[in-house]
């Protein structure tokens, strides 16, 4: 029997490692979501980059002056908060993206992002399902081997899970009938990590 193979568009977020273009790069986002209809269930997020994006600023042309006025742990701190940021509205565009795969690619374009063509051939998927025990869920990532896991009740703060050295793990002591977003990151040779994965959601019975 012949597997369908299922074509989609995933949004990619290119970062880079030069502050400064980085941040060139995350108002260049900024902008395109900015007041754009196709992005208006994600207002909030888009108006709350901004100030982000200003206080890495602060902090980069402060960490780098004579005397410098902030540290570098103050800088990487708001590096981290500014792609916290674009990985959220990531999963936002995302979503859209899947809800009309026919205009995907425009839509991701209209965020200031990039795509890349997938071919799912029926392989596993990033999955939460309910646990045996009441308030447990059953995770599963793609790609086999190692990965990081993280949880998360409104996808902007996070907190790490035990990792696991295969694709699945158990997350158990949640709370019934709250929603939790769950993340995963496949560990690479040398200590490398990847991106963290689209979120997971849930209602945990």
């Amino acid at each position: 029997m012949s597997t369908k193979t299922i074509k989609l568009r995933t949004v990619v977020l290119n970062f880079q490692r030069i502050i400064a273009v980085f941040i060139v790069y995350a108002k260049a986002i900024y902008l395109a979501m900015f007041e754009n209809p196709i992005f208006a269930a994600s207002a909030a997020k888009v108006a709350n980059l901004y100030p982000d994006i200003t206080a890495l600023e602060v902090a980069e042309a402060g960490f780098k002056r004579t005397k410098p006025t902030h540290t570098i742990s103050e800088r990487n701190a708001a590096l981290e908060k500014v792609k916290a940021d674009l990985r959220s509205l990531r999963n936002d565009v995302q979503e859209l993206a899947d809800a009309d795969p026919v205009n995907a690619e425009s839509i991701i374009e209209s965020a200031g992002m990039s795509s890349k063509a997938q071919a799912l051939h029926g392989k596993r998927q990033n999955t939460a399902k309910d646990g045996v025990e009441s308030g447990s869920v059953e995770l599963t990532a793609e790609g086999a081997g190692h990965h990081q896991w993280r949880i998360s009740t409104d996808e902007l703060t996070w907190t790490l899970q035990s990792s696991s050295r295969t694709a699945s793990t158990i997350v158990r002591g949640l709370k019934p009938g709250v929603i939790y977003y769950f993340q995963n990151q496949r560990m690479l040779p040398n200590n490398e990590e990847s991106d963290w994965s689209q979120s997971v959601r849930i209602m945990v019975r």
